[in-house]
């Protein structure tokens, strides 16, 4: 499937580097980091990729163009495998820098590329300022509760 999607994405002439290829394994990852493409890992807590095997993977290749993200799809989900994967990987000595560039960086340059990003206010100490009493398309998220309000 890894093999065909990059087939056709080149048949296409679509640029690699917009495109985000999910679900890597040890033997899917070595072809989609010989593209341009950045290379997306669902991490699981039963099935696929898991914690300790994604860690192995960026040992192995480094954090290139690599991102990963907690599955919540089907059967049983657990939406906290992003930071239990970033344990992992500092469990296996892999740098705060190296764990930052694939939890924070490559994500924001890979989506950024659609433009509705200002990487500006991701850069730095920028911080912009919150103000939950704010509501999205009529909705809270604050359940009653005292809305932080930035100055």
């Amino acid at each position: 499937g890894t093999e065909h999607t990059i087939a056709l994405i080149r048949e296409a002439g679509f640029p690699e580097e917009r495109v985000l290829i999910d679900h890597n394994n040890e033997e899917t990852l070595p072809l989609v980091l010989a593209t341009k493409c950045y290379a997306g890992h669902s991490i699981y807590p039963q099935t696929k990729m898991d914690e300790a095997r994604m860690a192995a993977l960026v040992k192995k290749y480094g954090p290139e163009r690599i991102v990963i993200n907690s599955a919540a799809d089907w059967g049983v989900s657990d939406p906290l495998k992003v930071p239990k994967t970033v344990d992992a990987m500092r469990a296996v000595g892999i740098s705060e820098d190296a764990i930052e560039q694939i939890v924070w960086r490559n994500p924001v340059r890979f989506f950024a590329q659609s433009g509705r990003l200002d990487l500006s206010e991701t850069e730095g100490d920028a911080k912009l300022p919150v103000d939950q009493r704010e509501l999205f398309e009529g909705n809270s998220v604050l359940r009653g509760q005292t809305p932080r309000v930035d100055r």
